[in-house]
Formats: structure tokens, sequence, C-alpha cells
């Protein structure tokens, strides 16, 4: 997709014009049927209108095909997510751990991430991770007064001190 092009579907976009935004994206996948942008943008507005189930090929396809930085960690994080929604845990857990090994400093797709753990059953892992995530990222003082205990604890939740 060129700018203009991009321009054309954020406002659609922006003025809650979905429907012409996906007869347009339509429209270009027909004419260009490997442009990673055209079903990143197609899976994104899918997903924001609660079709994941239309959403996720649209992002499978779109990193298969490629996408600059900033999309692909959002095609990332919105198939990982997509697929948690539809009960595909497997999938998003997968999803997730690719996306963090390719960024591992994101903090959104740690906590997304987190989210599948929990529907996985790993609630050690996740809480670690989103209370990792967590002590990383605040400001607030109430908390960062116990990092360290915070840092600790989360590695160690099931532990008993007797």
């Amino acid at each position: 997709m060129n700018q203009q092009q991009i321009e054309t579907i954020d406002s659609f976009l922006r003025e809650g014009n979905d429907s012409d935004a996906l007869k347009q994206l339509h429209h270009w996948l027909k004419d260009n049927p490997h442009d990673g942008d055209v079903h990143y943008y197609l899976a994104s507005t899918y997903d924001s209108k609660g079709e994941e189930k239309k959403a996720y090929p649209h992002y499978e396809k779109a990193i298969e095909l490629g996408l600059d930085e900033e999309k692909v960690k959002g095609a990332f994080l919105g198939l990982g997510s997509t697929y948690r929604t539809l009960g595909m845990y497997k999938e998003s857990k997968a999803t997730f751990e690719l996306g963090l090994a390719r960024f591992p400093e994101d903090n959104a797709l740690k906590v997304f991430y987190s989210l599948t753990l929990y529907n996985v059953r790993e609630h050690e892992k996740g809480m670690e991770v989103l209370l990792t995530c967590l002590i990383e990222t605040t400001h607030d003082q109430n908390i960062l007064q116990y990092r360290n205990a915070l840092a600790f604890y989360s590695k160690q939740l099931n532990r008993i001190w007797v």
C-alpha cells in the first residue's frame, strides 16, 4: 500500500466507515494479493469490528508476506490476541512467543502474553510476566517502594516460607 491508500483507509476508520474501509481493502486485495499491508489493514479492521474469525487469516498472511517493524509488532499482538479470544490458546501462546523473541522489550506483547498464559493455566508464569512488566514500567511510588520484593516474589509465587 502506498501512503495515499493508507490515509484513505485511516480516514474511513476515523469517520467510523468500517464498511467502506473493508470494501476498499478488498478491492485493493484483488489487485495486490501479496501486499502484507493490505492484509494487515483488513485484519485490523475486522478485529476492531469484533470479527476475529475473519481477521486472523489476514494477520497470518500479513506476517508471512512481511511488514515494517511497527506493523509486524501490531500484527503479532493482533494475531495472538485474536487467537486467544477464539480459544485457540496454543496458537496464541506460540504467536506471542514469536513476537517476544523478535521484540523482547515490547510491554504490550508481554501483557497480552500473560493473558494467554492464564488461559493455558500457566498462572505462575503469567503473573511473573505481568508483575515484571509492572515493576519495570510503573511510575507509581507506592509500587516502586516494593520493587525488590515484587521482583523476588514474582519468581516464587507458590513458595511458602515456614
